[in-house]
């Protein structure tokens, strides 16, 4: 469909709705619930102390804050995220407030620009999650520099972008590929390399869509282009990073990753730059700073003679001066680090930040892109000439609050595909996940039937276990309610038999994931199985992951047949395509049977020998 640049416009003001309403729901929340309602919904995380200091990039410091006694916290807070410091009790005009820099199931590491105030070495606090204005900004911006794109080359590819050009593709050249390719792999690498404008890689679940994204790096980097590896979560930009180091490129992640694992630890852009030779002299800088902004202080506090504040002034004048040469230094040990590197990841937010704001690349490979925002996904067309697109629009959409602004809900992935057609698609088929019996259902629903099993795992199983269970819980009274202090729902019942199966398998720890749509269910379910081996969440933190075997919970058990977040298939879809091995679901057939979806879903079970009514289930 054409369009005029005034779709810029118009995704700006759709923003600037979202951002609206995160706001006024934010205000809302914290003026009319109570503080456990605030803590349920992973507004607010209670009582925990600061445990470690330390110095980041740029002087920052860095404050990891625990629970007494190294308990597990009860949210897990995402690095990017910006939270305000408090005391528990005590009340305070202006909380500091820093950004998340990392996050683990007992810790939270938060950076603050300045040395937080006293308080907050002290006793019990708490984190406050606010929203954070800054990727709005970025959002804003990348619209603002798209919609600026009036010249040559760089009109015309706006105008690939708004539908109104076709885009363009050079000849497909034959490559040596570093691992085995399917047939459609092979060719979505061939038409990504030969795109000039983009190109999209459809990857259900298992089909090894970052794989093709990885494969295509080391092409672009054996042709001497510089690569940047993008998405919209860290998670995902983790995952391109380990994929390229496998293919044994100079890979460097900027940001701070959610959960680095620990051979990855040492790609990260900040350990890289403390090991360069500049940023260990603006170390000993910062440190002859900060010694001096002490004495300062001190000087203020121990009287007002002329002198003393002269001391104050000098040593703060000294400070600043050594503050810049640090930073000087650093920027440089940074560009170093950058101007080494042939592949640069980082989250899409992260892209127009200080670090890589006047960084430019050949390409751009951008994965999990149908779950972000146009607006967001733009941002990698402001940073390279040729952006390759992979994601899976029967999967988890982006997030959109406001009801007014669901336009965002569609994805740039999803546009470029409905405006140019399936010739700028390649869909992948063949699926490494999962055996046959676990593929069937999701491929008939989501795929038109279009799916097949990579013959590894086509018959693969699970020692003692069938491939799928569906157990039905119509009529033992589980039903649905609000956790306490919540307006999520929890099912005690569908807990209990969750925990007990989750025993019964007998699998190390690492190898079982717990997914459920309900917050509140899945805090039952932490508390219940009480082992911080074991992986409970949301559907939407499992995007993109794979278990051994997955356990699901579903919940909704009511009279009215009310569904409420199981209407999302596109969710569900997630949550039924993460399993390797073993899948069992628990859900109530008289609530769920009254959605298409699920009464398929139901007979698929009874026809496959898998369905087990509650009663009989041992």
């Amino acid at each position: 469909m054409p369009r005029d640049v005034e779709h810029f416009q118009k995704l700006q003001g759709l923003l600037d709705l979202e951002r609206a309403e995160e706001r006024q729901r934010n205000a809302l929340d914290r003026r009319e619930l109570p503080l456990a309602e605030l803590v349920a919904r992973g507004r607010v995380l209670l009582d925990v102390e600061s445990r470690e200091f330390s110095t980041g990039l740029g002087g920052r410091t860095l404050v990891t804050f625990e629970k007494e006694h190294g308990a597990r916290l009860p949210l897990r807070l995402s690095p990017g995220e910006v939270v305000a410091v408090s005391p528990r009790k005590a009340e305070i005009e202006v909380a500091p407030s820093g950004i998340v820099t990392r996050s683990t199931a007992k810790s939270v590491q938060v950076a603050f620009e300045r040395p937080p105030p006293e308080f907050v070495s002290e006793g019990r606090l708490r984190l406050d999650l606010l929203a954070n204005d800054a990727t709005f900004d970025r959002m804003r911006n990348g619209l603002a520099t798209v919609a600026a794109m009036e010249r040559g080359a760089a009109r015309r590819r706006r105008e690939v972008l708004l539908g109104n050009e076709p885009p363009q593709f050079d000849r497909v050249e034959p490559f040596e590929a570093s691992r085995p390719l399917n047939e459609e792999q092979h060719t979505a690498v061939g038409r990504a390399l030969a795109a000039s404008d983009f190109f999209l890689v459809h990857g259900p679940p298992g089909t090894g869509k970052s794989h093709v994204l990885a494969e295509v790096a080391l092409q672009h980097v054996r042709r001497g282009k510089r690569v940047l590896c993008t998405a919209a979560s860290n998670a995902a930009v983790d995952h391109l990073l380990e994929l390229c180091l496998e293919a044994g490129l100079e890979a460097v992640r900027v940001g701070h990753p959610a959960r680095v694992l620990p051979h990855l630890q040492g790609h990260t852009l900040d350990l890289m730059v403390e090991e360069h030779e500049s940023r260990k002299v603006a170390r000993d800088l910062f440190d002859e700073a900060f010694d001096l902004l002490g004495y300062a202080r001190k000087q203020r506090g121990q009287g007002r003679s002329r002198e003393r504040f002269a001391n104050a002034r000098e040593a703060q004048a000294e400070a600043k001066k050594l503050m810049g040469e640090a930073r000087v230094l650093e920027r440089r040990a940074v560009a170093h680090v950058l101007q080494r590197a042939q592949v640069v990841c980082s989250t899409l937010a992260s892209l127009d930040g200080h670090v890589l704001g006047g960084e430019r690349f050949d390409v751009a490979l951008l994965d999990e892109a149908t779950q972000a925002t146009e607006p967001l996904a733009l941002i990698a067309f402001t940073k390279a000439e040729r952006v390759v697109l992979a994601g899976d629009p029967q999967q988890l959409a982006p997030t959109v609050l406001s009801p007014k602004a669901k336009a965002l809900g569609v994805s740039l992935f999803e546009r470029l595909l409905a405006d140019h057609g399936e010739g700028v698609k390649q869909l992948l088929k063949e699926q490494h996940r999962f055996p046959t019996e676990l593929m069937e259902f999701p491929s008939r629903e989501m795929y038109g039937g279009q799916l097949r099993a990579h013959a590894a795992v086509a018959q693969a199983r699970l020692e003692g276990q069938p491939p799928f269970l569906f157990i039905d819980t119509a009529g033992k009274g589980f039903d649905e309610r609000a956790g306490e202090g919540t307006q999520s729902l929890m099912n005690e019942g569908e807990a209990g038999l969750i925990a007990e199966h989750v025993a019964r398998l007998g699998l190390p720890r690492e190898e079982v994931g717990v997914i459920t749509p309900y917050r509140a269910q899945a805090e039952a379910l932490r508390e219940r199985l009480d082992d911080d081996a074991l992986e409970v969440d949301t559907v939407d933190a499992f995007q993109g992951r794979e278990k051994t075997a997955i356990l699901v919970s579903l919940v909704r058990s009511n009279a009215e047949g009310t569904l409420g977040f199981l209407e999302d298939l596109r969710r569900i879809n997630v949550a039924l395509t993460r399993a390797k091995r073993h899948l069992f679901v628990v859900g109530d057939s008289a609530t769920l049977g009254r959605h298409p979806f699920y009464e398929r879903l139901i007979e698929h079970a009874q026809a496959a020998g898998a369905y087990r009514s509650a009663w009989e289930w041992p």
